[in-house]
């Protein structure tokens, strides 16, 4: 899901967790960083790229270079530490 989309099902109060997870497949020395969030329902979705770009017909799941990044994004979404 995009971010605008996150912000909306956040403010709807349909979102109950963020969760930054490492994303160990990215190549690179460094550690890379997804987002993922969790709905009243209990499903896990991802933030995704705001772009419309597509890999083999699914969405590109957002990747961070670091931490800070990534936890400024999830507050951006309505999150508070």
């Amino acid at each position: 899901m995009r971010l605008d989309q996150l912000r909306l099902l956040f403010d709807a109060g349909n979102l109950m967790a963020a969760d930054i997870v490492a994303a160990p497949l990215e190549p690179g020395p460094a550690p890379r960083w997804s987002c993922q969030f969790r709905r009243r329902n209990g499903a896990r979705v991802t933030l995704d790229l705001d772009l419309n770009r597509k890999r083999h017909g699914a969405d590109q799941v957002r990747i961070f270079n670091s931490l800070d990044a990534a936890f400024a994004t999830c507050q951006a979404g309505g999150f508070e530490p």
